[in-house]
């Protein structure tokens, strides 16, 4: 009985690692930079679209300046597929740019307009990195170790 269960968990984790590996193999296909910085740029130009249309009509809430931010950050991971920190860091250092610009421009340096400028890196960061399973986590972190 022994030998049986031993043999299952061998199975299993045989399963487990060709899994992790397809899943690594994936994540790496898909992700690319260059369309997750086109995508940012895109969302720079449509974030501030909406945000430029919601100050023209009187919606002047400061929630409003994370607009810029999750659309850049979302349409660079519909793009480029994003799952490393480094490049998700990049774009969030874009959002951080087009709020600043934002702030300059439409809310004339209002401390808590001005306060909101970090926040949108950290905005954007969260919605430009691809969220993921459990299965690319696992291979993730086995290709770390």
């Amino acid at each position: 009985m022994a030998r049986k269960e031993k043999a299952e968990s061998e199975s299993y984790r045989k399963f487990i690692d060709e899994q992790a590996k397809l899943a690594y193999e994936e994540l790496v296909k898909n992700q690319s930079p260059k369309k997750a910085f086109f995508g940012a740029i895109l969302g720079v130009f449509l974030g501030l679209a909406l945000l430029i249309l919601f100050v023209w009509n009187g919606l002047v809430f400061y929630w409003m300046l994370f607009v810029p931010a999750a659309v850049i950050g979302y349409l660079a991971c519909k793009f480029g597929k994003i799952y490393e920190s480094k490049y998700a860091n990049m774009i969030g250092v874009i959002g951080l740019l087009t709020n600043g610009f934002a702030v300059m421009t439409l809310y004339n340096y209002e401390a808590i307009a001005l306060s909101t400028i970090p926040i949108a890196f950290i905005v954007t960061r969260y919605f430009a990195k691809l969220k993921l399973t459990e299965a690319q986590e696992r291979a993730i972190w086995r290709k770390e170790i």
